[in-house]
């Protein structure tokens, strides 16, 4: 049987050397910078970049085209901890983040869309028409006489 002792971050009276660490690099009010996984993948008919921002809601969150840049902004709140609860140990990570995606020519802009569903962003970027790729099917020879024209 193993046994699990729970320990918290940090004895309730910080030594000496702690208190020098904490103000020489001010970790006391530095945010924890939360930066966002993302994807970027190129479909047949558009661009998708997926956000992964679990506990992000989506009030938090503003997305903006500027010359040519997709901006995307927001931030990730902590939950408030009760008045008795002490927290052990936290590797989560919250704070404002930034993210910018340089739009390729071929985007229309104005058909962006953004869906956000279970803590993913995902961003709809279409391709312009003319920059589709064309499907040309190929037709068996044998049963297709060749144009005059194209004869050799």
């Amino acid at each position: 049987m193993y046994h699990l002792e729970l320990k918290p971050l940090r004895r309730s009276v910080p030594s000496a050397w702690e208190k020098d660490i904490e103000r020489i690099f001010d970790l006391s009010t530095a945010p924890a910078n939360f930066i966002p996984a993302t994807e970027v993948r190129e479909e047949e008919m558009v661009y998708v970049i997926c956000v992964d921002l679990p506990g992000v809601v989506r009030e938090d969150l503003s997305i903006e085209v500027k010359d040519n840049q997709l901006h995307l902004m927001g931030e990730r709140r902590p939950l408030p901890l009760g008045e008795k609860v002490q927290l052990l140990r936290s590797d989560r990570r919250f704070g404002k983040f930034a993210r910018v995606f340089t739009i390729p020519q071929n985007v229309r802009a104005e058909a962006i869309e953004a869906q956000f569903e279970n803590g993913v962003l995902t961003l709809i970027l279409p391709k312009e028409e003319k920059t589709r790729p064309i499907k040309i099917t190929i037709s068996d020879r044998s049963n297709t006489p060749v144009a005059p024209e194209l004869k050799s």
